[in-house]
């Protein structure tokens, strides 16, 4: 991959935990100026390929280059552009959240009142200012991860790195790290994402990745994914009465690709990209059919994501 336009290029990656157990081979490639969804189920090696990635484990095969540097063999020139926000950071619990991120900043060779402005400013960004100088063991799991991003962004990358950042936070604070990360992106950052917020990555990823069982099911820019894996235009159908004749007739029309039936409407999958709300409602009328409303149901990265997961069973 040209460093010039990528951020992260991960070719192959592999390792072993167990004659049973393992991740890869997994090859990924993160462009430059993206917001990268790193997505799978509990289990499916995203942590494991993000600690790779970073060369906080060593791989038993492949290899992973960041702005064209591999950190196993330069770790210094390649993570000094980068900011990490673990799943599950394991802070010091007897500094404050301003201690840490003082701390962080002298790391990283910010000195003086450069380092002094920087910490405030993060604090109040991740919206724990009030508790700067609060001790870390006595942090909310979800104030928690709110320093770790914080922590994350103190050398001002060019590529973030984020392991599941809004677990533990509530609704209100996910939608104002959205907006936050949006934000980071536009100022021509990088960012790599691992969620299981299927809508907030919808919201905000510019391109999808997937593993399952260890293995890289798809990647590639996240409308092409709703097309690849979703199920097209879907029509919510919603009747006076469902006869099992009037579903035999429904789901026997050329148009229909699939059909189920809940209650007392019917989700009927059509052509890809097609609204054929009017010709369904025709058929189902002349089919002596009591239809009480339409209404049109677009893939969503839910969907996307189930499709993927069932097209892609593990090799026993």
């Amino acid at each position: 991959m040209n460093p010039e336009v990528t951020a992260i290029s991960a070719s192959n990656l592999v390792k072993n935990y167990s004659s049973t157990t393992s991740i890869g081979p997994v090859s990924l490639a993160v462009e430059k100026g993206t917001i990268f969804g790193f997505l799978g189920p509990n289990g499916a090696g995203k942590t494991t390929t993000i600690r790779m990635i970073l060369g906080l484990i060593r791989p038993q095969r492949g290899n992973t280059q960041i702005f064209g540097i591999d950190p196993l063999i330069d770790p210094i020139n390649a993570l000094e552009k980068v900011g990490y926000a673990p799943e599950l950071p394991n802070f010091q619990t007897f500094f404050t959240a301003e201690e840490l991120l003082d701390f962080t900043a002298r790391i990283h060779g910010i000195n003086g009142a450069e380092r002094n402005r920087k910490v405030k400013k993060l604090l109040e960004m991740v919206g724990i200012s009030d508790h700067a100088r609060k001790k870390i063991g006595k942090f909310s799991k979800g104030m928690v991860q709110r320093l770790s991003v914080a922590q994350a962004l103190i050398n001002d990358p060019e590529l973030i790195i984020m392991d599941e950042p809004t677990i533990g936070m509530d609704p209100v604070a996910t939608i104002y790290f959205r907006d936050l990360f949006k934000e980071i992106h536009s100022q021509g950052k990088t960012i790599l994402v691992s969620s299981h917020m299927l809508d907030e990555v919808q919201r905000l990823c510019t391109h999808i990745g997937m593993i399952h069982h260890g293995k890289m099911v798809f990647q590639g820019n996240i409308t092409d994914i709703l097309a690849r894996f979703g199920k097209g235009l879907a029509i919510e159908v919603e009747l006076g009465q469902i006869t099992p004749a009037l579903v035999d007739y429904v789901r026997k029309l050329d148009y229909v690709r699939n059909l189920q039936v809940d209650t007392n409407k019917i989700l009927v999958t059509v052509r890809d990209g097609e609204d054929l709300r009017a010709e369904l409602a025709e058929d189902i009328v002349k089919a002596g059919g009591k239809l009480l409303g339409l209404s049109l149901k677009k893939t969503t990265l839910e969907d996307a994501f189930i499709e993927t997961l069932r097209s892609n069973p593990k090799n026993e």
